[in-house]
């Protein structure tokens, strides 16, 4: 009876301790949001023409102003994604370029599976080989050969890991 009074006493003081610990976390939690809006709005102040400020200091925008501002920075980010996209076309472009068709490459990979499959297992290396070598390969070929693959290995023919 004592020992579960004691027992009961500690629980109730670590719950107290405790709430009291999420309280303090959460009083400065507000207090760093503000110290963020207030560095943010310093930041768009020093943006803002001279002619946005009343003569007290006070700032103030008129519809004029807000939508030179919102144009700008619409079209800041329009020219980025526009950099972006003719980037990532560059590299799709490349990417394709690089998977010049060699006729002889599905039927080597073609083999591979077949060697792997007399064989019976594959290592997690060579896989990922087989895989790259199945990457190389042209759209039709790639589906051809992966399907190949995921056949074998469902059959229990090669014994691995895809």
């Amino acid at each position: 009876m004592k020992t579960s009074t004691v027992l009961i006493l500690v629980q109730t003081g670590v719950l107290l301790l405790l709430f009291g610990r999420i309280i303090a976390i959460e009083k400065r939690v507000p207090v760093a949001e503000a110290k963020a809006q207030d560095t943010l709005f310093s930041e768009a102040i020093d943006v803002l023409p001279p002619s946005a400020y009343a003569s007290n200091g006070v700032f103030y925008a008129d519809e004029i102003q807000l939508r030179k501002i919102i144009r700008e920075e619409l079209a800041a980010q329009l020219e980025s994604s526009s950099d972006s996209n003719k980037q990532t076309e560059m590299v799709a472009a490349s990417v394709s370029a690089n998977r010049v068709y060699e006729p002889h490459q599905r039927e080597r990979v073609a083999q591979q599976v077949d060697y792997y499959a007399s064989v019976g297992s594959i290592s997690d290396t060579e896989m990922h080989e087989l895989q790259w070598e199945i990457a190389k390969l042209d759209e039709t070929g790639r589906k051809e050969m992966l399907g190949k693959l995921v056949r074998a290995l469902n059959l229990g023919e090669i014994e691995g890991n895809l």
